[in-house]
């Protein structure tokens, strides 16, 4: 019997949840040996060139400006992973992961914000729940003002990842996505690499697991979970995307405990949960609420 192709795009989203889960360690790792940019545009720069191998025939037919949007696109995603990798500098991956989730949280708000209408209730309720997880596992006592730098810098990962979002929202029905996407990694390739050769000590002799590292993510982590994901899109709702997605989060978190030895505290827990709460109720939420409202119309409607 046929696997349904619903069932395989969701398992496909999985695993890519799994791969970026996985990335946040990796990276930690390899960021000990080689400076956080360097190592990222290293990463796009494998990423952009098998991209282009791929997709070398959609080239001839780029315009002007498709090329402006993929640099907009790309300047968020370059900064949202400027802000992350130097922030994994201080923080542990499993943390990273899951502050960066919040991005989920942030793009109803600046959305609402851009369209000029009312967020609504369901997201207010999920930000306030992940704020609050956020202050438990990013407030210490040993840090000034009680903030871990490395925490700080991933809550500004997560806007410029809601802003990555809504920009690739914003251009893709417009443009074609294939060179939307090569354009991006292409971009913040160059800008990685010339903030590297800028403001960081350039250093290629590093141990070989920091290589393997950088084509896992450049391979599997870019390459592979763009097009997963670009694929799977059609075959699920976006909810369900959003939602396995998300999965990046606990993925990042199990990961970090299992190979870099992340110790789970109780207040960890209790706010990891929270902001995994918020995440799901900001996904999932909107869509109960409307079943169950077109539950009680039917049922008025029959009475």
């Amino acid at each position: 019997m046929a696997i349904p192709r619903s069932l395989l795009a969701d398992l496909s989203l999985i695993l890519v949840g799994m791969i970026w889960g996985l990335n946040f360690t990796f990276i930690k790792s390899s960021i000990r040996f080689m400076p956080p940019m360097q190592f990222i545009g290293l990463r796009f720069l494998i990423s952009a060139v098998v991209l282009i191998l791929i997709f070398y025939k959609h080239i001839k037919n780029t315009n002007r400006n498709e090329l402006l949007a993929g640099c907009v696109i790309g300047i968020f995603l370059f900064l949202g992973f400027l802000s992350q990798t130097t922030g994994l500098q201080y923080t542990t991956p499993g943390k990273s992961g899951l502050i960066t989730s919040f991005y989920i949280v942030i793009v109803p708000f600046i959305a609402s914000l851009l369209q000029k209408r009312f967020v609504g209730w369901i997201p207010i309720s999920g930000a306030l729940i992940a704020f609050i997880g956020l202050c438990m596992i990013s407030i210490t006592r040993n840090e000034p003002l009680g903030l871990n730098i490395g925490n700080v810098l991933t809550i500004l990962c997560a806007f410029f990842y809601a802003l990555h979002i809504l920009a690739v929202e914003h251009y893709i029905s417009k443009h074609n996505i294939y060179i939307l996407t090569m354009v991006q990694v292409a971009f913040t390739a160059i800008m990685s690499l010339g903030y590297s050769f800028i403001f960081e000590p350039v250093n290629f002799q590093v141990p070989s697991f920091v290589w393997e590292s950088i084509i896992y993510t450049g391979l599997l982590g870019t390459c592979f979970a763009f097009l997963v994901q670009n694929i799977a899109q059609k075959y699920t709702s976006s909810s369900h995307t959003a939602l396995l997605l998300g999965l990046e989060a606990p993925f990042a978190l199990l990961f970090s405990i299992i190979i870099w030895g992340e110790m789970l505290t109780i207040r960890g827990f209790f706010g990891s949960t929270l902001i995994f709460t918020a995440i799901i109720l900001v996904l999932l939420g909107p869509t109960f609420l409307q079943k169950r409202t077109a539950s009680v119309i039917n049922k008025t409607k029959r009475m």
